[in-house]
């Protein structure tokens, strides 16, 4: 069990970091926090409260996670039980947030996601959408 829920929950960061990331590929938590809480917004139908609370729920944990990378110095085990302590901390400060169809309803599109997630990894996937793996670039016949 233990060691499913480290890739996913590694999975699960990197890709609403990937979803937030913009054009260019510059990383911008600030845009990653507003896109992962207007995303809850719509999912989950947060009210304003809500969505005021679980904002700084978001904000307070891209810091966390954050810090923690910047600390990992490529100790990837001991950043992967990181993760999962915050995960379990954050999911748990959201229970109280949110009414429990919405957070059923969260850990569902938690999942679905982190299945989407490891789908295109085993795949090859990762570029654009739409682009099959391995075709990304000129075909290699024609590369000089």
């Amino acid at each position: 069990m233990k060691k499913t829920l480290i890739p996913l929950i590694a999975g699960l960061f990197f890709t609403i970091a990937g979803i937030a990331q913009p054009p260019g590929g510059q990383f911008d938590p600030e845009e990653m926090v507003k896109r992962q809480t207007q995303q809850m917004v719509e999912d989950l139908g947060l009210n304003e409260a809500q969505e005021v609370k679980v904002d700084s729920l978001n904000r307070k944990y891209s810091q966390k996670m954050g810090e923690m990378f910047q600390s990992a110095q490529g100790d990837f085990q001991g950043m992967r039980e990181k993760m999962e302590t915050l995960r379990e901390e954050k999911n748990a400060e959201l229970k109280t947030i949110l009414t429990e169809e919405q957070y059923t309803k969260h850990v569902e599109l938690e999942k679905k996601r982190m299945e989407e997630f490891r789908s295109r990894r085993r795949d090859g996937g990762g570029g654009p959408q739409g682009t099959p793996p391995g075709r990304r670039g000129a075909p290699r016949g024609n590369r000089r």
